[in-house]
């Protein structure tokens, strides 16, 4: 009896294993199939103005946020996301910068933004749009940063990007729920 168990435990490992393997494969070509076929959104670059007007109102309101910017976080930097589960991240903006912020963040509308991250050295990400796609079931998650001192850093697969200019980068990341 034991040598039968053993035996069964074995070839249920290595199906198993092929198994994970088979969907692992799958999962990545179809991420790598979503990337080559991605094109960044013409109408968040026609808002980009808006979102330099956003990112101009938080930089003059720095002092609200880096207040709350704690050094011993690792991500060194004042998250917020209004619809949020995270402890970590903010639903509310600091008081002071809240009424100078939001007409931005309406005028380019919740389908266009869900939060942005502000860091020690001025620059901000921006979270433009998060979604699954219905065929392949690839997480795309769309952003913008915004690099005061204009160091934009090339993005490897499975991030794509644009540099918009300067101090401007659209960047999307591509990624796959897994078996696990």
């Amino acid at each position: 009896m034991p040598y039968l168990f053993c035996k069964f435990l074995k070839i249920f490992s290595l199906a198993l294993f092929l198994f994970a393997v088979a969907g692992c494969n799958s999962g990545e070509k179809a991420v790598e199939k979503e990337y080559d076929n991605y094109k960044f959104d013409q109408q968040v670059i026609d808002k980009l103005p808006l979102y330099d007007s956003l990112v101009a109102t938080i930089i003059a309101n720095f002092p609200s946020f880096d207040k709350f910017i704690k050094e011993k976080d690792s991500y060194r930097a004042f998250r917020y996301r209004p619809a949020s589960e995270d402890p970590d991240v903010f639903i509310k903006l600091p008081p002071a910068a809240e009424p100078k912020i939001t007409p931005y963040y309406n005028r380019i509308g919740k389908d266009l933004i869900y939060g942005f991250d502000v860091f020690k050295d001025s620059s901000v990400k921006i979270y433009v749009r998060a979604r699954l796609t219905a065929g392949s079931e690839v997480d795309i998650v769309e952003n913008l940063s915004y690099y005061s001192k204009g160091n934009i850093r090339n993005r490897v697969f499975p991030e794509k990007d644009t540099a918009l200019n300067t101090n401007w980068q659209y960047w999307t990341w591509f990624g796959k729920r897994g078996l696990f």
